[in-house]
């Protein structure tokens, strides 16, 4: 007889042993962050319209925009705080202007129909 070839299979068995899965170590902050917003967000605002309507700004880049407002909004604050000063005192000239020469009109039609009324 004539000795017979057996084939060798692999049996895959599934084990038991559980994958570990490595983490990262996660670092926190060792204070927490203040409540208080930001000062004067409404100057930094302000300014970053103010930089984006100027039309030589159109090729900067809005990052850099951002610092500039943020590095010099209490300086552009000021600045637009006597800009506003100044346009108020121009306001009131006016006013003041349009209210003398109103009397003068008014004063001058009021002695006109007296003398008309005289006549």
């Amino acid at each position: 007889m004539k000795p017979t070839k057996t084939k060798k299979q692999v049996i895959v068995v599934p084990t038991t042993q559980k994958t570990m899965v490595k983490t990262k170590p996660v670092k926190t902050l060792t204070k927490s962050r203040p409540i208080r917003s930001k000062s004067n967000t409404l100057a930094y605002y302000n300014c970053l319209i103010d930089q984006v309507a100027n039309p030589v700004n159109d090729k900067v880049k809005i990052t850099k925009l951002a610092h500039h407002c943020k590095c010099k909004k209490g300086e552009v604050a000021v600045a637009r705080q006597e800009h506003k000063a100044q346009l108020v005192q121009k306001l009131a000239q006016s006013y003041k202007n349009f209210g003398e020469s109103l009397g003068h009109y008014l004063h001058a039609d009021i002695v006109g129909c007296a003398k008309e009324l005289k006549k």
